[in-house]
């Protein structure tokens, strides 16, 4: 079940592995998963603190990490990124994130500790690789905003965004991602994905509070496939335009509460289920056309025409939709 274009599905739903419970190949609240230079996945084992390594089948290969606060150990373990042989860990719980090496998860540094100021972190989400700026940006969650590390030395780059639900504010932002020269981040309470330039200036609005096509509620995971933006809700997949136009929906039979997305370099897409009891991961094969492969000549021509204005026409909208809302709770 689900919608999409005539002739354009780009996702389509394989199979999926993994159980609850806390054996090898298991997971209680895997919330994150990132793809692996191997071919191999590693997943955000969040409330059995540790991170796992399993292949594309789901078949265990190893474990990192233990119960803690000191180096190597997580509390609340969230969002994992990969570059090479390191390996990236966001810390819900421990407010930071650590820098470990791949290969047996020996630490190698931390950045961020509890906290509002400069370079703090309060409970952390999701993270995203810029590799070509050393840059690892944070989903910093309860802050409502994105904080920029230099992956080399782990030092505070910049931070960007403030909690709120205008234009450029952050409400609970969870997943995000990076295409070209923009982070798109995805948020849980303000119901939609802001776009923002590497160096933090806001670009436009994807989505808004609803459930057809194109819009978004309590969006949560993030992922760049073939150009597209593939962001996770509860219990559907959507894949949108860099401008925010809904390409695909797809509806997951059975799904609880998906969380987190990846992809791998074989046309795959792999998502978690964090629901409590039916904790798995989904396998998604990337069928259908890259996102610039599908822009006609004149579409390419006029893009960034129509960006602009598709932008100004959707932020006008959300605007008047958020003071309709709050005339009619004042007047109730």
């Amino acid at each position: 079940m689900g919608w999409n274009k005539v002739g354009s599905a780009i996702l389509t739903l394989e199979r999926s592995f993994g159980e609850s419970g806390s054996g090898a190949g298991q997971y209680r609240l895997p919330r994150f998963i990132t793809s692996l230079p191997d071919g191999n996945l590693m997943v955000s084992d969040s409330v059995n603190l540790r991170i796992q390594v399993v292949t594309p089948e789901g078949e265990f290969v190893q474990s990192i990490g233990s119960a803690g606060n000191g180096p190597g150990q997580f509390r609340g373990n969230s969002g994992v990124v990969c570059d090479g042989s390191v390996v990236y860990v966001v810390e819900a719980g421990n407010h930071r994130v650590q820098r470990l090496r791949l290969a047996e998860g020996e630490p190698m540094g931390t950045a961020g500790s509890h906290g509002s100021k400069k370079g703090e972190l309060w409970c952390p989400q999701g993270a995203a690789f810029a590799k070509s700026s050393n840059a690892l940006f944070i989903a910093d969650h309860i802050n409502g905003r994105v904080v920029v590390f230099d992956t080399n030395t782990m030092e505070h780059m910049r931070t960007f965004g403030s909690r709120g639900h205008e234009a450029g504010e952050l409400e609970y932002p969870v997943g995000i991602a990076i295409k070209g020269e923009e982070v798109f981040v995805a948020e849980y309470g303000n119901h939609r994905i802001s776009v923002f330039t590497k160096r933090g200036v806001f670009v436009r609005i994807l989505g808004g509070e609803g459930k057809g096509p194109g819009q978004l509620f309590e969006p949560r995971g993030l992922a760049i496939v073939k150009g597209w933006v593939v962001v996770l809700e509860a219990r559907r997949v959507q894949v949108l335009s860099p401008e925010g136009e809904s390409r695909q929906v797809l509806d997951i039979p059975g799904a609880g509460s998906l969380w987190g997305v990846c992809k791998d370099e074989q046309s795959r897409a792999f998502v978690t289920d964090i629901r409590a009891g039916q904790a798995k991961v989904y396998v998604l094969q990337v069928v259908g056309q890259s996102y610039d492969e599908g822009a006609s000549a004149s579409a390419l021509a006029n893009a960034a025409a129509q960006k602009a204005a598709e932008a100004a026409a959707k932020l006008k909208e959300w605007k008047e939709s958020k003071m309709k809302k709050a005339a009619e709770a004042e007047a109730a």
